[in-house]
């Protein structure tokens, strides 16, 4: 239905269940798409680089990176390097996710500053990067991955809750600054999807599916096609929006 041919996307966090969704879904609709993992750890690296395979065996223009999203130069030159690469720069998809679930006084300080450095600095590096290179094009598309938690709380995830929070202040301010610009920024909620960390049988994530209106949990498939949509031209009056995907529930808690 959207039709992305020509565009050039990135997708940090490509590693994880919900940005490989996206990556494969915006090649689906014709962009290309270079994909990133936010570490150099092994395991993600691996699942970034299945995740760029899929998107060759569409025969899209690709290519995989390995960012480290804690730093703002190694962001800022990996995004220039992948826009020279792809040969440009449309769309950026952040969908990196560091959760932790403790409650505030057993938090280490080492524990918060790595899910504020993933799952909001990260972010600010990668928008920061993003713009530079996508201001010259007079159009853009930023897509900031985060959670419903970003606009509720919940008792044993506060310090994931306030970078989720943060994120959403992203969103809502840089898409007023960068508007005239042709860039739109929107922000994408998933709450309790299958694939969330402790989501598994008769854990708390599955017993809240009595509190979902459609009486079960989200997929990563459920939040792709969005991303696809506020990547593309049909989007353009919209933007400093976060859409929530959780089937209702936060209609309901």
């Amino acid at each position: 239905m959207f039709d992305l041919s020509g565009r050039k996307a990135l997708v940090i966090g490509a590693g994880a269940p919900v940005g490989a969704a996206v990556a494969v879904a915006l090649a689906e609709a014709g962009a290309d798409v270079a994909v990133a993992s936010a570490s150099i750890e092994g395991v993600e690296v691996m699942a970034t680089r299945r995740a760029r395979r899929a998107i060759n065996d569409l025969g899209r223009q690709t290519a995989e990176y390995a960012f480290d999203v804690t730093l703002g130069q190694n962001v800022q030159v990996s995004t220039r390097q992948v826009a020279r690469e792809m040969g440009g720069l449309h769309i950026l998809v952040y969908a990196v996710d560091q959760p932790l679930w403790k409650p505030l006084e057993q938090t280490a300080d080492a524990e918060l500053m790595r899910v504020l450095a993933f799952n909001l600095t990260g972010a600010f590096y990668a928008c920061r990067a993003a713009v530079r290179e996508m201001a010259g094009g007079a159009w853009g598309r930023i897509i900031l991955i985060g959670s419903g938690l970003g606009a509720r709380g919940m008792a044993g995830a506060v310090a994931y809750a306030a970078a989720r929070h943060g994120l959403n202040g992203i969103v809502e301010a840089l898409s007023q600054e960068v508007a005239a610009l042709g860039i739109r920024v929107n922000g994408i909620a998933p709450m309790w999807l299958e694939s969330t960390p402790g989501a598994g049988p008769n854990t708390e994530a599955n017993l809240l599916v009595r509190y979902i209106p459609q009486r079960r949990l989200g997929t990563p498939a459920d939040v792709a096609p969005l991303a696809v949509y506020l990547a593309s031209e049909e989007s353009d009056y919209i933007t400093g929006q976060i859409f929530h995907v959780d089937g209702g529930v936060m209609k309901h808690l």
